[in-house]
């Protein structure tokens, strides 16, 4: 691991595997890479990951918590990456990460040379649109009792990412994931933030502007971002490819590890990202 100082903080990254090198910007607000390293380990066989913690999570700085707003943190994304010496970068953005990943390729699109948004959206309503378009069906009640309080310190985060794992999956054993994130540092104010800055936040009106390939996928079970939003995104996108993965809750790699790796790398060979 390593850090880099950018933007008035510190971010903290690991690069792990060979190849395209290919940021990967992890969900929550309020974790950091640490289950991401552990599961995606089989793109490391063709993909440079350089993983990093958002400002404010994980194991990077502490800067003010307004700074923690999704354009900021595409900002950071793209300085690590210039940092680093990498001109051109794949992106894998996951849950909120998927919103800078948006983010990061509309505000610095010379730098992405390709996107894959795994189980997002694209925030908040578009011109024209409304709460009825996209929308997938309403979340279980347990699922919703558990997301129903706002943890109130760092230990609470953790204990309630425990809870929701098996909200997460839909085949796989919650237990498996919940060792995933071991040794993952949590940060109560960074997750709160997060929301703060997702509440005015929107890319719908933006999307067409994004012009390397696409692929946007999620799982079918997916309780957080139903499978509908893959539409919303990739209705604005002309180059992109979406898929389903029809066994999965919002973590396809790890409910279908097989095909969602396999996925992957046909849309890297379809589109010569290597």
């Amino acid at each position: 691991m390593a850090e880099v100082e950018v933007n008035g903080t510190t971010i903290w990254y690991e690069r792990d595997g060979a190849g395209q090198p290919c940021l990967v910007l992890h969900g929550g607000l309020g974790v950091d890479h640490t289950m991401y390293r552990r599961s995606l380990q089989p793109l490391t066989a063709r993909l440079e990951l350089v993983l990093l913690d958002h400002r404010g999570n994980g194991r990077s700085g502490r800067p003010p918590v307004e700074t923690i707003t999704i354009e900021q943190l595409a900002d950071d994304a793209a300085a690590v990456a210039s940092a680093l010496g990498l001109p051109h970068v794949l992106v894998f953005g996951h849950s909120y990460g998927g919103f800078v990943a948006q983010e990061l390729t509309l505000r610095h699109p010379e730098l992405v040379s390709g996107l894959m948004l795994i189980d997002t959206t694209p925030g908040q309503l578009g011109t024209g649109e409304s709460e009825d378009d996209y929308r997938g069906p309403p979340p279980p009640p347990e699922f919703l009792e558990v997301i129903s309080s706002f943890p109130e310190s760092d230990e609470e985060l953790a204990q309630g990412t425990a809870m929701l794992a098996p909200h997460y999956l839909h085949q796989r054993d919650p237990a498996d994931l919940i060792d995933l994130f071991e040794g993952t540092i949590y940060s109560r104010d960074a997750l709160m933030q997060g929301f703060v800055s997702l509440a005015s936040w929107s890319a719908v009106d933006r999307l067409a502007n994004i012009t390397c390939p696409t692929l946007v996928a999620a799982g079918r079970h997916d309780v957080l971002t139903s499978p509908p939003q893959v539409d919303r995104i990739a209705d604005r996108i002309a180059d992109s490819t979406r898929v389903i993965f029809e066994h999965s809750g919002h973590m396809p790699w790890f409910d279908e590890p097989d095909a969602f790796f396999t996925t992957v790398g046909v849309w890297l060979d379809d589109h010569s990202l290597r």
